[in-house]
């Protein structure tokens, strides 16, 4: 689906809400606003661990009763969220917004009390839109209407993210490792740990392909499949953050990683030195190599016949006169 209708959705959603807010009031409103931030903060901080002690449990009991292609962990998280969510935010609405809203009046300017009024209820319009973005998000039923986060330009999934889970422990460097997960890195780091960005395998065949969902981690616009991380954690595998969760469309152990370690490089290879040749074989044995050929006009050397003892030297020939 494309992007453009989402965003249509959510500015018509948001500016309904706010015309709401500006006949009830800037109280009324801020009341609602504060009611929607407590039940999705709630939300946000506790479905992870009660899902992973739940999840276990049902897959034990239920799960042969569901076909394999049915992933109840991914379900756990849903009702868990959902129940926490709209749960937290039906009881406040029912028995604490009754109370609060009318015992107390503030008396204002009329315009100031409608402007207010409507500022106010288009923040809580986000806030309740973008829950309910969240929640979209997380239900395996609707995975084939995967929401277009990261091609949105009014995402308020991750602005109501943002909102909740701004307080939330377990920063690094001013950065929330609950929503962004462990940051990006440098291959130059030594200490940095090697995976991939973040992405779900829509079509199971091991790829990423252009329709798969990803998040652009390092913002470089494409698919990083080397993607240097710091491990701030040191149990060696990358931690997912709720906003990269919410752009796939995936919230459980489906959305992929690749942790993997980083090649070690070793010396530069030089090239191989050629092999010494084989000695020579010993005189008299076959393959002998022949003497070196004397050159041409060179003179040969006659043997020096030795003078064996008590042998007689032949007498000098005196040369004759010729006259």
């Amino acid at each position: 689906m494309p992007s453009i209708i989402f965003d249509l959705g959510v500015l018509i959603g948001i500016l309904y809400l706010a015309w709401l807010g500006s006949a009830h009031g800037i109280y009324a409103s801020a009341v609602t606003a504060l009611e929607l931030f407590v039940s999705l903060s709630l939300a946000v901080l506790l479905y992870e661990p009660i899902s992973a002690f739940l999840a276990p449990i049902l897959q034990d009991n239920l799960g042969v009763f569901l076909p394999d292609t049915v992933s109840m962990q991914s379900w756990t998280i849903f009702f868990v969220f959902a129940l926490l969510m709209w749960g937290t935010m039906l009881a406040l609405w029912l028995v604490v917004h009754p109370k609060i809203v009318a015992t107390k009046e503030i008396k204002t300017i009329e315009a100031i009390d409608m402007a207010g009024g409507a500022v106010a209820a288009g923040f809580a319009g986000a806030l309740f839109i973008g829950a309910a973005m969240v929640t979209w998000s997380m239900c395996p039923l609707l995975s084939f209407l995967r929401i277009p986060a990261q091609h949105m330009f009014l995402d308020v999934g991750k602005t109501a993210l943002r909102t909740a889970g701004g307080f939330a422990g377990e920063r690094h460097d001013g950065r929330s490792l609950v929503l962004y997960g462990e940051p990006p890195s440098r291959e130059s780091v030594g200490s940095a740990r090697l995976a991939g960005e973040t992405w779900y395998d829509t079509d199971a065949n091991n790829t990423q392909d252009d329709h798969d969902p990803f998040y652009d981690a390092d913002g470089n616009g494409t698919f990083t499949k080397d993607l240097y991380y710091e491990d701030v954690d040191g149990n060696r595998l990358r931690r997912v953050g709720l906003i990269e969760k919410y752009t796939v469309g995936r919230w459980d152990s489906q959305v992929l990683v690749a942790n993997r370690d980083r090649p070690v490089k070793g010396p530069p290879k030089t090239a191989a030195k050629p092999a010494a040749p084989p000695p020579p074989p010993p005189p008299g044995q076959p393959g002998e190599p022949p003497p070196p050929a004397v050159a041409e006009g060179a003179e040969k050397k006659k043997p020096v016949r030795e003078e064996q003892e008590g042998e007689e030297k032949p007498d000098a020939v005196e040369p004759k006169d010729d006259f």
